[in-house]
């Protein structure tokens, strides 16, 4: 009984998402089905083998992103896990997104706190209440809630770290991701450090299978035609190469006027420089204000996206996406190419 209201609560929220996405105007015909979609990669549970070897050593890379330099680097890490961590807390929400669809839950003893807020997650609404929340920085917490293993980011702060080893509290660092193969590079990492390896290929399927399904109807739809995207945030920055935007638009045969142009990361450009790169379609962060902004700028009057009223607010979570939820992000990008 128990199961079956988890399993109508799920189903509530996934409806509820559907119907504020069609009061905001979203009426998009997504090539897959969104709440089915995302059902699908909340929960790759499978039954995991009982001859789980501990102690195990896993064997991993790193990548290392330069700020200063935009010089992507690899390097080797390597992790001696004497037996399966049985209390893990990740650090960051698209962390905490892909651990959730894979371990079991009960061996997930804290959240960051932007995992609880709808804005940013795709799961905010599953996670039980009695989970305790931390802060981005709040290590004292973190050490307090006695883990087994701390999953942190390429982002997750030095201090933050620092304070995690003189605790003597293990933890692993994930890389620099840019493009959806880093995502599963994490997932297969997980499933091998935690002993999920079969819920971590169910995982991986999940977003195979869906992606290329997805690729498909864009590619009918299309039907020969490659539209130009801009992602264009807040304070005029894009997303160029070695971004999660610029790998969603390569998977689906489309281009990234960012990247087009020589743009790598995430730069600022300002509305001369979209008039110049004059992109079919324009994606902003709902709630940003951008596409009223962008659509009243007088020197963008002549361009693609405003004339042809293809500036698109999404809601936040599908663009900063970092997951297995990336593929959600491009069942919406799909979506808006059909778009007229």
């Amino acid at each position: 009984m128990h199961k079956l209201l988890i399993v109508l609560t799920i189903l509530l929220c996934l409806s509820s998402i559907a119907l504020a996405e069609a009061k905001d105007g979203n009426t998009l015909d997504f090539p897959l089905n969104m709440a089915d979609l995302r059902a699908e990669l909340s929960d790759a549970h499978r039954p995991e083998s009982r001859n789980n070897r501990y102690p195990r050593r896993v064997d991993y890379q790193i990548r290392t992103w330069n700020k200063i330099t935009d010089a992507l680097n690899n390097r080797s890490a390597s992790l001696l896990l004497e037996q399966q961590p049985q209390r893990v807390i990740p650090h960051t929400v698209g962390l905490t997104e892909e651990l959730w669809a894979i371990v079991p839950h009960e061996r997930i003893v804290g959240l960051h706190e932007s995992s609880r807020v709808a804005a940013y997650s795709f799961l905010a609404d599953q996670f039980p209440a009695e989970i305790p929340t931390f802060l981005t920085e709040d290590a004292e917490m973190v050490i307090g809630l006695q883990p087994d293993l701390v999953i942190t980011s390429f982002y997750s702060s030095a201090a933050f770290k620092h304070q995690l080893n003189l605790a003597e509290i293990p933890h692993v660092e994930t890389g620099f991701f840019g493009g959806i193969e880093d995502i599963r590079d994490q997932i297969r990492l997980f499933g091998d450090m935690l002993g999920v390896e079969a819920s971590a290929r169910q995982l991986l399927q999940t977003m195979s299978h869906n992606s290329e399904a997805i690729c498909n109807v864009v590619t009918q739809r299309l039907d020969g035609q490659v539209p130009t995207l801009l992602y264009y945030d807040r304070m005029g920055f894009v997303a160029g190469k070695h971004t999660l935007f610029d790998a969603l638009c390569q998977r689906l045969g489309v281009k990234n006027a960012a990247s087009e142009h020589g743009i790598g990361f995430f730069k600022q450009v300002g509305y001369e420089t979209v008039l110049k790169w004059n992109p079919d379609i324009i994606v902003v962060p709902a709630d940003s204000g951008l596409k009223q902004r962008l659509t009243g700028q007088p020197i963008l009057a002549m361009s693609n996206a405003v004339q042809q009223h293809r500036i698109y607010a999404i809601p936040e979570y599908y663009l900063t996406a970092s997951s297995q939820f990336v593929i959600a992000s491009l069942n919406y990008l799909g979506g808006i190419l059909n778009d007229e």
